[in-house]
């Protein structure tokens, strides 16, 4: 993510509201934003409001956290299909890490609807997903 774009995503998470680019030639969607679309590299796109909505496939834990995040209690991380299309990993609220048992069980009830939310974590707002239950 270029410098502008990226203080442009981050600015807009600090006020609550969640970009991505919407590419003007094929239509798709590509989340976090870049500078060019992700499908078909057109430089041909614009700045939309996100739905924060979608699906999780599938999350698990992690024992060695991002460096970042070194200092903060244990996280379930998961893939999340926007439903504009994207799909990328990021936290995930309230799914049950407590034992691999509970991650397995969680996982076959799998696909289930998310919605995103802003969270500060370690001095920085990082787009997280809640599971709708």
């Amino acid at each position: 993510m270029e410098f502008r774009t990226a203080k442009k995503f981050y600015d807009n998470l600090a006020k609550g509201k969640i970009y991505g680019i919407r590419c003007r030639k094929c239509k798709k969607y590509t989340f976090p934003p870049l500078l060019r679309c992700r499908e078909c590299s057109s430089e041909s796109v614009e700045w939309v409001v996100m739905k924060g909505t979608g699906k999780l496939h599938y999350y698990s834990s992690t024992m060695l956290p991002a460096i970042k995040f070194v200092g903060e209690p244990p996280s379930a991380y998961g893939l999340v299909e926007m439903s504009e299309g994207p799909v990328f990993l990021t936290k995930i609220n309230n799914a049950d890490i407590s034992s691999p048992d509970s991650i397995a069980k969680g996982n076959k009830a799998l696909p289930l609807p998310v919605k995103a939310r802003v969270r500060k974590i370690a001095g920085m707002d990082i787009v997280t997903f809640d599971i709708k239950k």
